[in-house]
């Protein structure tokens, strides 16, 4: 065992540069998962009736969610890449004598060696990147409470325990390849990647793809937010079926494009170009999913985020059928209430707000931060008509809740917590639990909350509103906003309404745009990163062919028709992984629209993975050719 050790830590030495591109990778996603983690103990470790924990572990629990799939799917492929480059000593080794189980133990002792080390640097650096985040998460309306010094390393340690098994499961399906053969074989194909997958791996193609199908079409079932949610998770099954299943269409898709480009219309440095791509369909397979992950994550955030907005907006201009909306720049006070209430042919109806906590799961064993969910009560009068506020009841109707102890939920909220009409509902209030009877449900949550109350039934309970916002109903609403012009109250019509409750909302896309770029950092570092890893790989087979009398530019226009090959093969299979996320959310939240799609943050993105393999393919190889590596051959005269 300790020969064996010594052997790793030699292995790493040896391959240094390899070695320090995959701790790169390692560090970044354990920053990642560190920075996650620490959210989701400051929820934790806040009192039991702590709102702002309860908001705390809401946020990191659905963020991980996404960062969780990224990092495992990054570090997969950087690790594979890593150690494909490894055959042929893999091989050797098999060859004078090592066993399969000593190969192993030698590539798991090398990957937990680099692990361990670069894991716990970057999960450090990753609460002080939570740290840096805290004024954003202030300005969004979160405040991160006290976290007890003694609970620090807990986000560590758990960055590490869910990197190290995710590195050495990489490692050893990448090293399988040269143990499934015999040790003579494997030397003389090390040089030759076979195109073919396992009956395993083919079918677990399938289902990930059978399955993202379905996924993305969640919504048909389960409209609204969490139906959106869910269909855009289908992006990342269909990356990671593409890459299960990469070597196949690879080799399926350019033998017909050599079959088409052969002849002499072609040069010889493009044949060559495509005979590479489709004689090495894995190391593209390998290389093509982060860059694909990079542009599926960003369309798919960002795109989510765009037909939430679209749908809240939307919902708020059909629920709102008052002539104006009165609000105040700090609220309204009861002077406000009286002075618009004492107006001339004038219909007043209070809008009120209660901050509240749902009861989620009745067993608290792991803590009854995990037990119940912030959110909020949209509070009003019961006699409400839905000429004023229309929520769009599909069971039920406002006035059912003038009766104690009544509530109403959104079609989202009845799915989420599982109430259904005629049940109960446990929700508390400035620590006070109250159990209310589910007598409604509407169909327009996102614009007015998932909950609804009256204030006749909040009253009895003992909870004291106070109006935020007052919808008005007049004849003449030039006189009314006329009369009100001196009191210092900011009186809209729906539309402006509409969008200043738009506008302040925007820190909270601010917060949602500052996590997914830290993603997109993620992936785009990744990607770069095995583009890098999977050309230096190459030094050989580059110098091979100077030898052999290419030229360096002919070098140069062969490594730049496969690294736009890999760049256009990534963004196919990223946009066609997120076709269906993006149309299973807008129907979801919009119903049948055209795809609700950030188009300026899909070009960029798309721009991205189109430049990263030649930008970082180019400079690889004009640094190797600029070293003695690459020396030989002929000039470019």
């Amino acid at each position: 065992m300790t020969g064996m050790w010594f052997l790793a830590r030699r292995g790493v030495r040896a391959h240094r540069g390899s070695m320090v591109a995959t701790s790169l990778v390692l560090g970044l996603a354990a920053a990642l998962l560190s920075m996650t983690g620490w959210l989701l103990v400051a929820g934790l470790s806040a009192g039991a009736d702590d709102a702002h924990g309860f908001e705390l572990v809401a946020l990191s629990t659905s963020f991980a969610g996404t960062a969780l799939s990224l990092v495992v799917l990054v570090v997969a492929a950087t690790v594979t890449l890593a150690l494909r480059q490894r055959r042929r000593e893999l091989a050797l080794l098999r060859a004078v004598g090592a066993t399969g189980r000593q190969v192993r133990r030698l590539v798991d002792g090398e990957v937990l060696t680099v692990t361990l080390v670069a894991a716990p640097v970057g999960a450090t650096a990753g609460i002080a990147l939570a740290w840096f985040l805290r004024p954003v998460l202030e300005d969004a309306g979160f405040v991160v409470p006290h976290v007890d010094p003694l609970l620090a390393p807990l986000p560590v340690l758990g960055a590490t325990l869910l990197l190290v098994p995710t590195a050495l499961g990489a490692a050893r399906i990448a090293a399988r390849e040269s143990l499934r053969l015999s040790p003579t074989a494997a030397v003389g194909d090390s040089r030759v990647e076979s195109r073919e997958v396992g009956r395993v791996r083919r079918t677990a193609a399938l289902v990930l793809a059978l399955g993202g199908v379905v996924v993305a079409c969640t919504p048909v079932l389960i409209p609204g937010t969490m139906g959106a949610a869910t269909a855009a998770t289908s992006a990342f099954l269909l990356v990671a079926a593409a890459a299960l299943a990469g070597p196949v269409l690879v080799a399926w898709t350019f033998d017909r494009v050599s079959g088409l480009g052969s002849g002499g219309r072609t040069s010889a440095t493009t044949r060559l170009a495509l005979a590479n791509v489709r004689g090495f369909s894995r190391r593209l397979t390998t290389v093509v999913v982060p860059l694909a992950l990079m542009l599926a994550v960003g369309t798919v955030q960002t795109s989510v985020n765009q037909a939430v907005t679209l749908a809240t907006d939307q919902q708020l201009t059909q629920a709102v059928g008052a002539d104006l909306v009165v609000t105040g720049p700090a609220g309204l006070t009861p002077a406000d209430v009286a002075t618009v209430g004492a107006l001339d042919d004038v219909t007043v109806t209070p809008l009120s707000a209660v901050p509240a906590q749902v009861r989620t799961e009745e067993d608290e064993t792991f803590g009854s931060a995990l037990s119940w969910e912030s959110t909020g009560m949209r509070v009003l009068p019961a006699a409400t008509s839905p000429d004023v506020l229309d929520p769009g009841m599909v069971d039920g109707s406002l006035a059912d809740l003038a009766e104690p102890g009544t509530v109403a939920v959104s079609t989202d909220a009845r799915f989420e917590l599982g109430v259904r009409l005629g049940g109960t509902l446990t929700w508390r209030h400035d620590g006070t639990v109250q159990t209310s009877r589910v007598v409604a449900v509407y169909d327009r949550g996102l614009a007015l909350g998932p909950l609804l109350a009256s204030d006749e039934a909040l009253r009895e309970a003992g909870v004291t509103t106070t109006p935020d916002a007052l919808l008005l109903g007049t004849r003449a609403p030039k006189s009314v906003v006329g009369a009100l012009a001196g009191t210092g109250l900011l009186v809209q019509d729906v539309d402006a309404y509409v969008q200043a409750v738009a506008d302040a909302s925007a820190a909270g896309t601010r917060l949602s745009s500052v996590l997914v770029l830290l993603l997109l950092a993620f992936a785009g570092i990744g990607a770069a990163n095995a583009v890098v890893l999977a050309t230096a790989g190459r030094r050989s087979e580059l110098l091979l062919l100077r030898r052999t009398g290419a030229t360096r530019r002919q070098l140069l226009g062969t490594t730049f028709l496969e690294a736009v090959v890999t760049g256009a093969s990534a963004w196919t299979i990223g946009a066609l992984a997120v076709l269906p996320a993006v149309l299973g959310a807008t129907f979801g939240l919009l119903g049948p629209a055209l795809p609700a799609v950030d188009l300026a943050t899909t070009g960029l993105l798309s721009a991205a993975v189109l430049a990263i393999p030649v930008v970082c393919t180019l400079a690889t190889v004009a640094r190797a050719q600029r070293s003695d590596s690459l020396a030989g051959g002929r000039d470019d005269s």
